[in-house]
């Protein structure tokens, strides 16, 4: 609702020029609402899982197969997918990957052998096309969710480190080794040594300008504009404040997002818009937290799904505005409401 309303409400001197502007402004608020129905539909039929994992791998797959052809045919430098941006890309693989992973999981648990051998299949070419978008930032959910997988075991009290380390996840590490070492005879392999390297020479020096490769420029003036407006400039309205307020020399261009979700948010929405998702966000992981002791095992895989899910894009959003991508807002309103709804459907 704040974000509707920053769409027919900006400060005087930075209002949209005309209606098409406003009309654009309604497309990331709009996705919260339009997918409401579905999220209401989730809340009273059950859904099976299998419908929904399999939608997920056959989506990786494919993603997988353009992404290859796009590295050996076309030649480009990093794979994008169909999205023209190869970091919203390696951030939509990863997190796809993460989910196939619990659920190849679940099938495994199931002793469904034949769905476990093809989610895992299809979790790999997710991390496959991960690895072709050369996204550094991506990576760091994987971090996440082996800590996000360990917490899941402790929980539900399996301390045995045979357990933890069961048979499909030591295959799933050899087969992420060999997809690894098949990486690292390419050119983006190369790319991916030389960016992490200039990285952490440059925070070890204390370089800190250096190592946010011109997004601390951007943080900066985000942090003037919202110390002008801190209740807002307009939703999808960066750019104008951004021409408006840019104090940067030409080495930097106009920017239409902060690079942070956070500050994205402040900017356009207010300190009132950061409150509300932050206590949306918070509301979802305790909800997904407290159902990891559930006694239903698949209520148990849908929270995990849910806090890898969260925290994926809280990792993404440290670097990226990542609501302000269509197709990466989508897919997080949907699995958000997916799994929150099925939890409440199930263990009624």
């Amino acid at each position: 609702m704040l974000q509707l309303y920053g769409v027919f409400f900006q400060p005087e001197g930075l209002e949209f020029k005309n209606f098409r502007e406003n009309l654009r402004a309604f497309d990331n608020p709009s996705r919260w609402l339009l997918l409401l129905p579905v999220f209401f539909l989730f809340r009273n039929y059950v859904v099976n899982w299998k419908y929904v994992a399999v939608g997920i791998a056959v989506g990786s797959i494919n993603a997988a197969i353009l992404a290859h052809y796009q590295i050996k045919v076309l030649g480009v430098e990093r794979a994008y997918g169909v999205f023209g941006n190869p970091i919203l890309f390696a951030e939509l693989m990863v997190v796809s990957d993460l989910l196939l992973w619990m659920l190849m999981t679940y099938a495994w648990s199931l002793k469904q052998k034949t769905l476990s051998i093809f989610l895992l299949f299809a979790s790999l070419m997710g991390f496959y096309a991960s690895l072709l978008a050369v996204s550094r930032g991506a990576w760091l959910a994987y971090i996440a969710a082996a800590i996000i997988w360990v917490t899941f075991n402790l929980i539900n009290g399996i301390s045995n480190p045979k357990k933890i380390f069961s048979k499909h996840m030591i295959i799933r590490a050899v087969l992420m080794a060999v997809v690894f070492l098949y990486i690292s005879q390419t050119n983006q392999y190369e790319t991916i040594k030389i960016r992490t390297s200039d990285l952490v020479e440059n925070v070890a020096s204390g370089n800190f300008v250096r190592a946010a490769e011109g997004r601390s420029d951007v943080f900066r003036l985000s942090l003037k504009i919202i110390k002008e407006y801190p209740f807002g400039v307009g939703t999808n309205n960066f750019l104008a404040a951004n021409k408006k307020y840019n104090d940067l020399k030409g080495h930097t261009a106009y920017r239409n997002q902060a690079h942070n979700e956070i500050l994205n948010l402040w900017v356009e929405n207010g300190i009132q818009a950061v409150f509300c998702l932050l206590l949306l966000l918070g509301f979802t992981l305790r909800f997904f937290w407290k159902n990891l002791k559930n006694n239903n095992e698949l209520i148990r895989i849908y929270s995990t799904c849910g806090l890898i899910l969260i925290i994926s894009y809280g990792i993404f959003g440290i670097t990226q505005a990542t609501f302000t991508h269509q197709s990466s807002l989508i897919f997080f309103i949907f699995f958000l409401y997916y799994f929150f709804a099925q939890i409440q459907i199930i263990d009624k």
